[in-house]
This record gives structure tokens, C-alpha cells and sequence, in this order.
């Protein structure tokens, strides 16, 4: 009983990350890790506030303390990149992450600090790439939570209309706060013993997250002209650029690798289409092609393979073929062409991305029945759980999905919930 009593807290927090729409699958090695993270009691707290961005005032009422006592709580947990917070006309703003990308990136973001970094990387290696249940289920959602960027020198050259949010140096010249912190994945490999040779200090974060982490040393603020140059260093490197699945107010852009990122790594594991939005181009390989391989041994997601062509006056000679299920549009294979044979084209149907982060979360909560979670969000209300739990049984009858699943009716409805959130 005492075991059990023990781990009350994290058992409370546990249920509570799995109200996120990609949720917190429990498990021995989820407890270990939120047990380095939080005290039981900071478990038990966090286990309350409310999952959209809430006030000191708000988390007060949720724990029964002053208001005072509960900011100092939150500062404390901002402090350690637990929660962000944010300064919004003089009141702090704090808001609870998802898992990721969210807390468990920002407690690698940074080298040094009180956690044993060590110690972590193997208990999220155990917990993402051994018993992969969270990040299956991450990467399965209809709505991604990231999406590529195509490499802007793929395009420049040629006629073809790119939206300002599908460039990376938009994200960077539209950017209230820019950060840049250790690359989670790399920092991860770095401490299991197989990381790469690409550059660690290259996670760009972006507005109010990069506002948070700037302040608490998670990031270091650095100018736009600092920030296009690391993009730049980024492209000469071969890494993707992978950001949040937003047009505006993006909040991070990661600069991946295909061997340590988790994105990628992930969305080979469980099919590339499902679990990343992709660019809205797709590479086209010309005739000239000389069967050289850079593109193939550049490619981050193996989308590019070597055939014969049937020569008969070469039987050695190969060319590249597109994989297209494996190919997220990036462009890196074009950087890489040395007989300028591939062209970035448009995909035939464009992918639509979502406005911001409340409309890509109300997105995610409807396709893994949790809206619920979203509409009734104070747990610490007992109304709040009664309602939830009504809704979230209306929302698994048959007839109710087929009306969700109808586009305009989704459309009216998410308007109507985006303008209360």
C-alpha cells in the first residue's frame, strides 16, 4: 500500500499528460522519468492546472494556496522548463507543455544543470525507441504535430509560388523571440554513445516558447541575422528543417538528422505520410541523371533508391528513382544533385496545414476523442469532470463521429470553439 501511495502523484500527473491528444502511454519506465523530473508533490499539482495557458491566480484556486505561494511554485517549475511561462500585459501566463515537443525535449535542451542528464537520455531511449508505444502513437495522429520545410535554395531558382509559412526564414523574420538550445535528439545520442557528427547547437525555438526558455537558460537569444546563418549551417550539413505543423506563430524548428531526430527516425518506423505533414513539393528526377548516389546516400528518410536502366551500351549505368511513400519534400536530394537532374515540383494536391497551435490541438483532440479534455479543462472543478466525462461518452457514439467527420460542420464547429480558446 505504501508503494502505492508513493506514486499517487505520478499516477494523478500520468493520467493527466494523457489528456493531451498524443497522451503519456503509463509505464514502469514513464514513472522513472517523470520521478526525475518532478517531486510527488509537484506531480500531484501539475496533475491539476488546467492544459491551455492559465494565470497564478487560476492555479490558486486549483490547489486551495494563495496566490503568492502557488506563483512561487510555478516560477519554480518554469524555471526547470516544466511549465513556460509567459508575460502577457504585466500577469505571468504560464502553460503546461505537452510531452513533446514540449517538456521532455527541454529537459535536454541545455547541458549542465541539476537533472543527470545521463540518466534521462536512457530512460527516453528505453521509453521512445525500446518500447516505442508513445512514439507510435505520436506519430499516428491524423494531424501531425510537425511538419518539413522545404530547403529554400531548392526553389529559388525557379517559377514556383511558395506561401510565406512554408519558409523556415519567414518563421525566422516574423519571430517576436528567437532561441537557439542543444539538439534533444543529438544530446540523447551523445549520452547512449552513437550520436552524429552535426551540429548540437542548432534547436531553434521561436515567440512565446523561446520567450520561456531564453529566460530560464534553456535557449540563448540570438538575432534574426544569427539565426539565418545557423539555417544555413543547417543546409550545408544535409539536416531537414522540422517545425511545428502551424502557419502562424511556429514555435520551434528542429534541424534534423536522419539517424538521431525522432521525428524522422519515428516516421520511418511507422510511415513517413502518416506521421509528418510534408512540404508541398515532391522532387522530379530528369533523364540526365548519371546514377552518381549523393542524392541516395543524402536523402534523411531513404525516399531515393539506385536502379539499372536497361542500357545496352552500358550495363553498369544506374539512375535515381523517387520512392514517393518515403519522401517528405524537403530538398535535400536537389542541394545534392551534381548533375542538376532533380527538380522540386509541386505535390498534385496541396497539404493544408493548420492556422495555429489551438486550432492543430482541437484537431488532434477531435481524431483521438479527447475534446472533451479541452472544452471542460479544470480538473480541480468537480462540474468540470462531470461534463467532460458526458461529453467525451456523446463524442464515442457512432453518430456523432459521422457528423465530426463531415467537413463543414467541423469547419463551423472548430470556429466556434477556437474563438472561446
Amino acid at each position: 500500500m505504501a508503494h502505492n501511495t508513493s506514486r499517487s502523484g505520478y499516477k494523478k500527473l500520468e493520467e493527466r499528460l494523457n489528456k493531451f491528444p498524443q497522451g503519456l502511454p503509463p509505464s514502469e519506465t514513464a514513472y522513472k522519468i517523470l520521478s526525475v523530473l518532478f517531486s510527488e508533490e509537484e506531480a500531484r499539482l501539475v496533475s491539476l492546472i488546467p492544459l491551455k495557458p492559465f494565470t497564478a491566480r487560476v492555479a490558486a484556486k486549483c490547489w486551495k494556496k494563495s496566490v503568492d505561494e502557488s506563483k512561487e511554485i510555478l516560477n519554480e517549475l518554469s524555471s526547470r522548463a516544466i511549465l513556460l511561462d509567459m508575460d502577457r500585459d504585466g500577469e505571468s501566463t504560464y502553460t503546461l507543455p505537452p510531452p513533446m515537443a514540449g517538456f521532455i525535449e527541454f529537459s535536454l535542451m541545455r547541458v549542465g544543470g541539476n537533472l543527470d542528464q545521463k540518466v534521462l537520455s536512457e530512460l527516453f531511449h528505453q521509453y521512445i525507441n525500446v518500447e516505442d508505444e508513445f512514439i507510435t502513437s505520436l506519430m499516428t495522429i491524423p494531424t501531425p504535430v510537425g511538419r518539413a520545410f522545404i530547403n529554400e535554395e531548392s526553389i529559388e531558382d525557379r517559377d514556383v509560388y511558395v506561401l510565406d509559412y512554408e519558409r523556415a526564414t519567414n518563421v525566422i523574420k516574423t519571430a517576436s523571440h528567437i532561441g537557439v538550445g542543444t539538439c534533444y535528439c543529438r544530446h540523447k545520442k551523445e549520452h547512449t554513445g552513437d550520436v552524429c557528427d552535426a551540429p548540437m547547437e542548432i534547436c531553434m525555438t521561436f515567440n512565446g516558447t523561446a520567450e520561456s526558455l531564453i529566460k530560464h537558460g534553456y535557449a540563448k537569444e540570438i538575432s534574426e541575422d544569427e539565426c539565418l546563418d545557423l539555417l544555413q549551417e543547417a543546409y550545408d550539413h544535409n539536416l531537414v528543417q522540422f517545425g511545428e505543423n502551424v502557419q502562424n506563430k511556429v514555435a520551434f524548428i528542429c534541424n534534423c538528422c536522419g539517424c538521431c531526430c525522432e521525428a524522422l527516425v519515428g516516421a520511418r518506423q511507422v510511415g513517413v505520410l502518416n506521421a509528418i505533414h510534408t512540404t508541398n513539393f515532391i522532387p522530379k528526377i530528369e533523364d540526365n541523371c548519371n546514377g552518381c548516389s549523393l542524392c541516395v546516400n543524402a536523402c534523411p528518410m531513404e525516399a531515393l533508391a539506385l536502379v539499372n536502366v536497361n542500357d545496352p551500351n552500358n550495363k553498369n549505368k544506374k539512375k535515381a528513382i523517387l520512392i514517393e511513400e518515403n519522401c517528405i519534400g524537403c530538398g535535400v536530394c536537389y542541394r545534392n544533385c551534381n548533375s542538376k537532374s532533380i527538380i522540386m515540383d509541386k505535390r498534385n494536391q496541396r497539404v493544408m496545414t493548420p492556422v495555429n497551435t489551438a486550432h492543430r490541438v482541437v484537431m488532434e483532440a477531435i481524431e483521438r476523442g479527447k475534446l472533451q479534455n479541452l472544452i471542460f479543462d479544470n480538473q480541480a472543478h468537480l462540474n468540470h469532470r462531470i461534463m467532460a466525462s458526458i461529453l467525451g461518452a456523446i463524442l464515442k457514439m457512432p453518430p456523432v463521429k459521422q457528423i465530426m467527420a463531415n467537413d463543414q460542420i467541423k469547419s463551423k464547429f472548430l470556429g466556434n470553439l477556437l474563438k472561446k480558446m
